[in-house]
């Protein structure tokens, strides 16, 4: 009995390690600008944009002038020199930026015909 115990946990503790912790996400980079999206299902529900500044009160100051135009779902953060801007495409109460729209392929394929790399 405890040979049979042993197998199952060993089997679920592998399937833990390979198939819970992944995570559906796409990266793309253009310029020194980073876009990874994170899919729900076949949804794209949250886009983190990371920009590198030349100082970092250069990225203060963007982090201060994104702050006067935020929007919904949207949150913004200076760390050294970089900003991470975070859109949390959930509850967006526009729907006026149709890049992030439809399933990860056609975004990835859309992305790569505008020039960024993307995996």
């Amino acid at each position: 009995m405890k040979k049979y115990l042993s197998i199952l946990f060993i089997a679920i503790f592998a399937l833990a390690l390979t198939g819970c912790g992944k995570t559906n996400t796409l990266t793309c980079t253009k310029y020194g600008e980073k876009y990874v999206i994170t899919f729900s299902g076949n949804q794209a529900s949250k886009v983190t944009t990371t920009e590198t500044m030349n100082t970092e009160e250069e990225a203060k100051a963007y982090e201060a002038m994104y702050a006067l135009y935020k929007e919904d779902g949207m949150s913004v953060k200076a760390n050294g020199k970089k900003v991470e801007i975070t859109y949390d495409l959930k509850k967006r109460s526009d729907d006026n930026n149709p890049i992030f729209k439809g399933t990860k392929e056609e975004i990835k394929k859309a992305a790569e015909e505008e020039g960024w790399s993307c995996k």
